[in-house]
């Protein structure tokens, strides 16, 4: 795993803002196949990159959910996708102790990480209606309410 995270990194070759958003099939904690389709051209989405725990993430979550809250009338969707190669033995507990209005998919076999190029979590995406990345974000960032609302707020 070590040696992916490192060749994803240095490859030259992740996906940056003006790349289009790859297409996902994930399932949720019900068990139910999520498509990006029913998401991307429609709205703004954010697409989030999580591990139970990962320190980053667990900060990052309040303030996504913050954004969430402020611009989902505005029609952002959130989706995160849990990493835990656990899958759902770990994700479902922690989501219940901690609920959460956003959606949560599972990524254990790491399907969507790759086709996202994920190096390091958490790592955020935000994907304009046009179904295109505007912003990218790797690593836990202070300041990431100012930064993506300015973005949605303009």
């Amino acid at each position: 795993m070590i040696l992916a995270v490192l060749l994803c990194s240095f490859s030259g070759f992740a996906l940056e803002p003006g790349d289009k958003a790859p297409p996902f099939v994930n399932l949720d904690l019900s068990k139910h196949h999520v498509l990006s389709k029913n998401y991307f051209g429609k709205g703004w989405v954010m697409l989030d990159f999580f591990a139970t725990d990962c320190e980053g993430c667990k900060k990052e979550i309040p303030i996504i959910e913050q954004l969430y809250r402020e611009f989902s009338d505005q029609g952002l969707e959130v989706i995160v996708f849990a990493t835990d190669s656990e899958g759902a033995e770990v994700v479902i507990p922690f989501f219940e102790n901690k609920p959460t209005p956003l959606t949560i998919l599972l990524d254990h076999y790491q399907v969507t990480v790759k086709k996202y190029e994920v190096g390091e979590i958490p790592s955020l995406f935000l994907i304009d209606p046009q179904g295109s990345i505007v912003h990218k974000e790797v690593g836990y960032r202070e300041d990431l309410y100012e930064v993506i609302s300015s973005i949605l707020g303009s």
